[in-house]
């Protein structure tokens, strides 16, 4: 058992109780989590992944997800998060795919109408140092200050105050007192401070979306500080994902605020100071360290100058290093300098270290491996500063290259940002440790002040400390600079994404077959899909794509920001909104990948299709098929706007807003349309077949469910009108829906059932279907931008295309651009009536199996399925909104909350899940019917432009085809040609 840790000052003072743990009664301390009451017995394996491998305590601070439990018959709770109580019932969270997930326990349904609504002042998130200094700065000023923090104590990863469990009669050391004299300084001045709130997004500069005690809440505010701290950056080795192997911030939270040993047999490993202390105190507490391994070469007499800078600029903290290596020397503990991690080896949970010496590039020496027998690792490599919620209000980031890479938030020296009202500081804007946190967060509550009025004194002193903080600052990274990261010999077997069990093998294999973008190994792999949502395996992957390709990393690299900031109950955030009038025109310029000007060789081709989307991919593929010379290009990456935002459902009856009143042009278009699903459908079941790879093309059948009698009678009005076209379509009853679907909500009246309908994974179905394309000749171009096309007359017929790479000759010209058509059709004096409609996509966390079917509503906007992954996909047309400062589109509060009200009165099992991501994707807005064909007076111009444009892709893209190879189709298109506009 690893067991606590002795004190003199720190006695134990919890009353003891016992939980359960799977079928186990486990000791505890009240006022303990729950994952240190089970470290404190040795138990380590947590979470079961998808293949029946077993996870632990990793982060320690609620962002990794990794030890996730079910509580009580409440899933996927944190245990690092959660306090123990006495009798509770722990469950090991299991996968889906392993049949024996707990039985989902709903939420209660939200006994108010709207969120709770708190204004304030000042607004700070994050209660660590740089978080408690602004809200004391700006109270002090005059102006008033709330302080968000989501964990049970202040005090941040820095202080890491005492638990209940154990209280000392006065504080064990100089940084506990930091922490509990920062508390009560807030405290005194005035400053609220709401422990346990989940701050899940930041809607605007005075919006901020929160979870108290579970309830949803909106705080306004005037002045926005946002303090989030960082969290450990990974470092990624065979074994790294064993229970026992965590970061140094977790051990250091198990033994400075619990009293808790990691293990009995421990290895810290990493670069930086933090690892000497982590063993000092260990060592202080009875545990037994085996060795530190820091991969920074020793100190030698050659850094003369850093040391005589860090001797000046943070004397103490010098002599507090000075102190942990004559205690491990004491105790006989070696520090290896020059090491680091190569390997972990276990089975169920850790039992062997492997380490080695480096070379000057990063890179282990042969012959220098060494062996430890341990039962816990903590590894600490650096940090990476939480920018989520900053890059979600559109604030300016830049890259730093230290290490694997990171985004920092530019601000100024008082932690202003590019948005007004917003500051951020601490090591969540950029690194620089606990004394620049301080002094910038006094900077930014004194200018938060001052913004409102008030007079704030000028921070003299906090300007000296912020010079002095950063001067030791970069003499200690001068001390401790470490080789470069290399990732070249990780083997292609190490897990690169924790959460999703993605491998380093199967990312280098998609950098190989041109899927070289953050973005398109995302859709490829479903790397950073997962719970931790990319905090632990973006910058590693961003990092290989940097190795592999040379190309230099860059902001619109990564990961666009998307809310909620962590999973969030589904339960929690669902409110009744009215149906919205319509969607909001946007055409968004936002780049996955950068637009390239290095010039090309002209050019020349027999169909130039403008669009790399799944449209644009079919084309190819049809076209290719059929013999012909066909090259795609795209201003960005392939399958990254409308088809790679697209949440997969496979349509073939009419939406609820394509029917009765509220449809566009009385509906007549979307009717005409309706004969081209079911072919469209059959389609991309040959598709498939013709890949060989499996598409999760599943024809499950859509219940398009009512719960009134209006409704009702909807139904049976569309029902009657799709038989008209061909369409097979049933309404039943609610007995029958229930035996169709069991988890739907008892409270529905029935629905209308169409067995053709399904859906499809659209994250692999548009790259399987260019490879194929590519394999029969077809070429694609992407990051080149179409900006002019002359039309040629006479004998030398055709286009001659100018892009941002140079010029390309084309015979005929596909215009497949989606949303954005209206623009290339406008190069040749042609008026594509088309516009770009932002909407909200959500999805969940996975979950067993509770709907085979396509869902829909008959008086709400609803769409809802469930992936093959177990995550339930959300949708049904909520409108988002294109922000230009960002360069995005984004989802909006209102839509998600409207959205998954629906959704919760659907499907009542919802609630008791965690919403994973919400995203916006781009659907393009026509009449509710396609535009096909050459374009009168402009020969040799075609247009493939649909809404619905997964469903119909094949069938558009195989009728273009056809009138380019043949000149004719077999279907009569003349409800789709362009002339019916005119």
């Amino acid at each position: 058992m690893a067991a606590h840790l002795s004190h003199p000052l720190i006695p134990c003072t919890g009353t003891p109780l016992h939980f359960s743990y799977d079928g186990q009664a486990v000791p505890a301390l009240e006022g303990e989590t729950i994952a240190a009451a089970l470290a404190a017995s040795g138990i380590q394996a947590l979470r079961h992944t998808r293949d029946g491998q077993r996870r632990g305590l990793y982060c320690g601070m609620g962002a990794c997800h990794e030890c996730l439990v079910t509580v009580d018959g409440l899933a996927s709770q944190r245990a690092c998060m959660t306090k123990v109580q006495a009798g509770q019932v722990v469950q090991s969270a299991s996968s889906p795919a392993m049949g024996n997930t707990p039985q989902l326990h709903p939420l209660a349904p939200a006994p108010h109408a709207v969120p709770a609504n708190v204004s304030v002042d000042v607004l700070v998130i994050g209660a660590g140092p740089a978080g408690l200094s602004a809200a004391i700065a700006a109270r002090k000023s005059g102006a008033s200050a709330t302080v968000l923090d989501e964990r049970l104590q202040t005090g941040g990863q820095f202080y890491k105050p005492l638990a209940p469990s154990h209280q000392a009669s006065q504080p064990a050391d100089k940084q506990f007192a930091g922490g509990i004299a920062l508390t009560r300084e807030a405290q005194a001045a005035g400053v609220e401070i709401r422990q346990s709130a989940q701050v899940w997004a930041a809607f605007s500069a005075t919006e901020v979306g929160v979870l108290l005690e579970g309830r949803a809440t909106v705080f306004q505010c005037q002045q926005l500080v946002i303090a989030p701290g960082a969290y450990e950056r990974p470092v990624s080795f065979p074994g790294w994902t064993l229970p026992g192997v965590m970061t140094t911030g977790a051990g250091q939270t198990l033994a400075r605020a619990y009293r808790v040993s990691p293990g009995q047999r421990v290895v810290v490993a990493g670069n930086g100071p933090l690892n000497l202390q982590l063993a000092a105190e260990l060592l202080a507490g009875g545990a037994k360290v085996l060795a530190v391994l820091e991969s920074a070469p020793g100190p030698g007499l050659a850094q003369w100058r850093e040391l005589l800078q860090a001797s000046r600029t943070g004397p103490d903290l010098l002599l507090d290093g000075a102190r942990y290596l004559a205690q491990l020397r004491r105790h006989g503990v070696p520090v290896l300098w020059g090491h680091a991690v190569v390997a972990a080896e276990g089975q169920d949970s850790l039992h062997t270290v492997q380490a080695a010496r480096l070379d000057a590039h990063g890179l282990p020496v042969a012959g220098s491996e060494q062996r430890f027998q341990a039962d816990a690792l903590c590894v600490g490599y650096g940090f990476i500063p939480s920018t989520e919620l900053a890059r979600m209000l559109g604030c300016q980031h830049r890259f730093v290259a230290r290490h694997l890479g990171y985004l920092a938030t530019v601000t100024d020296e008082d932690g202003r940002t590019s948005i007004p009202g917003v500051f951020v500081v601490g090591d969540g804007a950029d690194l620089g440790g606990s004394r620049v946190a301080l002094a910038r967060g006094t900077l930014a509550g004194c200018a938060a002040a001052r913004q409102l009025g008030h007079a704030a004194p000028p921070p003299t002193h906090s300007l000296q400390a912020l010079q002095r903080g950063l001067a030791f600052q970069r003499a200690l990274w001068s001390l401790y600079q470490a080789p470069p990261v290399s990732l070249r010999q990780v083997p292609d077997e190490t897990l690169l994404c924790r959460c999703e069990d993605i491998t380093f093998g199967s990312v280098r294999a998609q950098i190989a077959a041109g899927r070289d973008t953050l973005a398109a190994i995302k859709r490829n792999t479903r790397l950073g899909m997962g719970r931790c949502q990319g905090r632990y395996c973006a910058n590693v992957a961003a990092r290989l794509v940097h190795e592999i390709t040379g190309r230099p990393n860059s902001v619109e690299q990564y990961f666009a920001p998307r809310a909620p900031t962590r999973p969030v109950p589904a339960g929690a955030l669902g409110f009744e909104k009215p149906e919205w009038g319509g969607h909001r025109p946007a055409i968004t310029p936002n780049l996955a990948r950068p637009v390239e000007d290095a010039p090309l060789a002209e050019q020349k081709t027999d169909v130039l299709v403008i669009g790399g989307g799944v449209l644009g991919a079919n084309l190819a593929y049809f076209l290719a098929r059929a013999g012909q010379d066909v090259l795609v290009v795209d201003r960005d990456d392939l399958n990254l706007q409308a088809s790679g935002a697209n949440a997969g459902s496979l349509h073939v009856q009419l939406l609820s807003f394509d029917f009765g009143a509220k449809a566009q042009e009385g509906g007549g278009p979307a009717a005409a349309t309706l004969p081209l699903g079911p072919l469209s459908v059959q389609l991309w079941q040959q598709i498939q077949e013709d890949c060989g790879e499996d598409l999760e093309v599943k024809i499950t059948g859509g219940l398009m469910v009512a719960d009134s009698a209006q409704g009702m009678a909807f139904l049976q009005a569309k029902a009657a009108l799709e038989r008209s076209h061909g369409i097979e379509a049933h309404v039943v009853d609610g007995h029958e829906l229930r035996r169709l679907s069991p988890a739907l909500s008892p409270g529905l009246l029935g629905a209308e059932w169409c067995p053709m309908e399904g859906k499809i994974n659209p994250l692999r179905a548009t790259y399987a279907v260019a490879a194929k394309a590519v394999q029969r000749g077809a070429r694609f171009l992407r990051g080149c931008n179409v900006e002019r096309i002359e039309r040629h007359v006479g004998d030398g017929a055709g286009f001659t295309v100018h892009t941002s790479r140079g010029t390309i000759r084309a015979g005929r010209i596909v215009n497949a651009s989606g949303a954005w058509s209206s623009a290339v059709g406008a190069m040749l004096g042609v008026k594509v009536p088309v516009k770009g409609a932002p909407l909200q996509m959500i999805v969940t966390e996975p979950a067993p199996p509770l709907v085979s079917h396509l869902i829909a509503h008959a008086d709400r906007h609803l769409s809802m399925k469930q992936a093959a992954t177990g995550g339930l996909i959300i949708g049904g047309g909520w409108t988002a909104a294109f922000d230009a400062g960002m360069r995005l589109n984004h989802a909006e509060r209102s839509s998600i909350e409207g959205n998954l009200w629906v959704a919760n009165q659907v499907l009542p099992a919802l609630a008791g899940l965690h919403v994973v991501r919400c995203w916006a994707g781009m659907n393009v807005n026509i009449d509710g019917a396609p535009i096909l064909g050459e374009v009168p007076g402009v020969p040799g111009f075609f247009n493939a432009v649909t809404s619905n444009g997964y469903t119909l892709a094949p069938i558009t893209a195989s009728l273009v085809a056809d009138l380019l190879v043949r000149g004719r189709t077999d279907i009569d298109i003349h409800p789709y040609r362009i002339e019916r506009f005119n």
